[in-house]
């Protein structure tokens, strides 16, 4: 059964935030959660339950912060491929934040844990259905408007998510300099903004738009 919010549980999840982006869902654990919080482990239990039930809580609220932003930026008028492309760079604000959560649970998802499964197809899904909305919308103006939705779909979606998981893979496991560049260069440029607000641009022309 739920329990009504408090400071302890909201601060139980900022430290569990906190720990996600350093070491990921895998390196996650409940005493450093606690000890970061400064809560004891008999609190932990009786807000959350188990150490799953905090990681969905957590990533639901971190999840549904993300879609405001995104519905913000969707609903912020102009033309279905400006809608679009804001719709994507949030995708990409997303990803940059998730950087070192989401390898972890695309993993788990990779070695047969329903529980990330299920987790990612209930609650990680909703943009994607507002983003084929958009898709739909621009499809008759693309060069692939006789291709399937899905396919706009996969020609748009990874283009902002996975450039930022590989950086962030390569950041969280020491990598310091790839074909050449040093990977602080890598991140100025895949982590920043601009590289976001370009890979969407690139995303939009890729398809003809």
């Amino acid at each position: 059964m739920a329990r009504p919010a408090s400071g302890t549980d909201i601060k139980l999840k900022a430290a569990g935030r906190e720990l996600l982006r350093e070491k990921g869902i895998t390196g996650l654990a409940v005493r450093e959660v606690c000890r970061r919080a400064g809560v004891n482990t008999g609190m932990f239990h009786y807000y959350f339950g188990s150490k799953e039930d905090f990681l969905h809580a957590v990533l639901k609220e971190m999840y549904a912060e993300f879609m405001l932003n995104f519905k913000a930026g969707v609903s912020a008028g102009g033309t279905p491929r400006e809608r679009l492309k804001n719709a994507l760079v949030e995708v990409g604000r997303f990803a940059l934040g998730m950087r070192k959560t989401a390898p972890m649970m695309f993993a788990d998802m990779a070695h047969g844990k329903k529980e990330a499964f299920t987790f990612a197809s209930v609650n990680l899904t909703e943009h994607v259905r507002h983003i084929s909305v958009l898709a739909e919308e621009c499809r008759p103006a693309s060069a692939v408007k006789e291709r399937s939705l899905p396919f706009l779909i996969a020609a748009l979606i990874p283009v902002m998510i996975f450039p930022v998981l590989i950086g962030g893979i390569m950041e969280r496991n020491g990598v310091k300099a790839l074909g050449g560049l040093p990977l602080e260069k890598i991140k100025g440029e895949i982590f920043s903004e601009d590289g976001i607000a370009e890979r969407a641009e690139i995303a939009l022309r890729g398809i003809g738009l």
